[in-house]
């Protein structure tokens, strides 16, 4: 069965854009800060919550697959 190479891997999201459209009396410079300070907000953990959930919501609805569980270390 070939593979599609071509499908969306990155997830990028413009935030001076959303603030634009959001914030239309916000100065660039104000724009500047909170994309900064966002960009330093979001971890790699919130998204990969998201990610997880929609894996899990794939798996119930049309897969039998499920997240590798974690071993305890009963030490």
């Amino acid at each position: 069965m070939p593979v599609n190479p071509d499908y969306y891997r990155e997830y990028t999201y413009d935030i001076n854009a959303y603030l634009i459209v959001n914030y239309p009396k916000m100065n660039m410079a104000t724009r500047r800060s909170i994309c900064s300070l966002a960009s330093q907000w979001i971890d790699s953990d919130f998204i990969e919550e998201a990610i997880d959930e929609c894996v899990s919501y794939y798996a119930k609805d049309k897969l039998n697959i499920s997240k590798k569980e974690e071993e305890e270390d009963d030490s």
